[in-house]
């Protein structure tokens, strides 16, 4: 109570003191106000954007490929699905510290392994080092011209190329005749 009494009595004695004890007190007010809000969701948020980066990666993939089989001869009307391995990896950074102990008959060794954080608005996050994209685990191509072998090899090669997958997992199937409306 002196404390404030004695604050109080500095106030009015300089005029100038009010402005740095107003923002001083209006920080501190801000910062427990950022306390009891409450924390955003950002596992949740990063699990749906990290879905969602993978929907759009497997339809980027399917628009590329349709569209570079479209230009192959005798195509015609293409169709691509693929199916991808169940999601990406993430590797993160970690610092790691070991001793080893030698002695006339024994040797140990120990390992500490910590991940490195960082600090995103005030919730810890491991530092990643490297993301890589789901691999591809099969392709469906249906195309008018897959009765024509010479077209079908062609399509196959061309997925085999661009995706670095075998010809066991492409398939390509003829596309049904387009109804003619009278």
């Amino acid at each position: 109570m002196e404390l404030l009494q004695k604050l109080k009595g500095r106030l009015k004695a300089e005029k100038k003191m009010w402005i740095p004890v107003c923002i001083g007190i209006l920080a501190v007010l801000l910062l427990v106000l950022s306390e009891l809000l409450p924390a955003s969701t950002q596992d949740e948020n990063e699990a749906g954007v990290q879905q969602g980066d993978l929907t759009a990666y497997c339809e980027s993939l399917e628009e590329r490929l349709s569209a570079t089989i479209a230009s192959v001869q005798n195509v015609g009307r293409v169709r691509v699905m693929l199916t991808l391995s169940s999601g990406g990896t993430t590797e993160y950074a970690t610092d790691g510290r070991s001793q080893i102990n030698r002695q006339a008959e024994s040797y140990s060794e120990n390992r500490e392994t910590e991940y490195v954080l960082l600090d995103r608005g005030g919730q810890d996050a491991g530092m990643v080092l490297r993301t890589t994209q789901p691999s591809v685990q099969g392709v469906i191509v249906v195309c008018d011209g897959a009765d024509d072998p010479q077209v079908a090899s062609a399509v196959t090669e061309a997925v085999c190329a661009s995706l670095g997958v075998g010809a066991d997992r492409v398939s390509i199937l003829k596309m049904q005749p387009e109804e003619e409306s009278a």
